[in-house]
């Protein structure tokens, strides 16, 4: 039997109404105050279209029932509870950090599309335009200071028009041709509606480029 983990939360509902992906009761431990919502089974899932589907159904629940979640990623697990007890021990400072982080929040994703891609990002890097926090006051300064690295040029007057209300940005550069970026916002719980009205404001001044936006969902970029 293995422990297989779908999140790590805190201020979280009960979870003994969910079924995990293989049928398993769910269980929620409290480790020094961090909530991990697991299950017991026999060995891990195989990664095909519908237990990923079937993971991302439960995890949604989750997220719904938390003030705070992080993803866990398909097939995390562990021998037993001591040896999870262990790990978590290590990175309990980094996890309230991030748990902090996507408190109350929810993730938009912005795929963006345009014919001439501008200058994109070292595919090295961490894919991340800031970390918590680095877009500040001066977020639009930053941007443009690193429009040259970061991303794309097309797509700093997107983002400077979608800071406002987007409490943290991870980008991820292009890799197919003609696709400039996939772009990750962190917002507020139930501003889904106004960020989308945000973009179609400023995809508007932007016909060269196409905008397709998804979401709301569990904050699976920020984790």
């Amino acid at each position: 039997m293995i422990l297989y983990l779908y999140a790590i939360a805190e201020d979280l509902d009960r979870v003994d109404d969910l079924m995990g992906t293989r049928g398993e009761p769910l269980t929620c431990f409290n480790h020094q105050g961090v909530h991990v919502v697991a299950g017991k089974i026999d060995r891990a899932p195989g990664v095909d279209q519908a237990s990923l589907s079937h993971q991302d159904q439960i995890v949604r629940q989750l997220h719904i029932r938390a003030a705070a979640l992080l993803p866990m990623r398909f097939g995390a697990a562990f021998g037993s509870d001591d040896e999870m007890r262990r790990a978590l021990t290590l990175r309990l400072p980094r996890l309230r950090e991030r748990l902090t982080r996507v408190r109350n929040a929810e993730q938009m994703t912005l795929r963006v599309l345009g014919a001439a891609p501008g200058a994109p990002g070292a595919p090295g890097a961490q894919g991340a335009l800031g970390a918590a926090g680095a877009l500040g006051a001066s977020g639009a300064e930053y941007l443009r200071a690193r429009a040259a690295r970061a991303v794309p040029r097309e797509m700093v007057p997107l983002l400077e028009a979608l800071h406002p209300i987007a409490r943290d940005t991870r980008v991820e550069p292009g890799r197919a041709t003609g696709v400039l970026a996939t772009v990750y916002h962190l917002i507020d719980r139930g501003t889904s509606a106004d960020y989308e009205a945000a973009v179609r404001a400023a995809a508007g001044a932007m016909p060269e480029l196409s905008i397709r936006v998804s979401g709301p969902a569990p904050c699976y970029a920020f984790t």
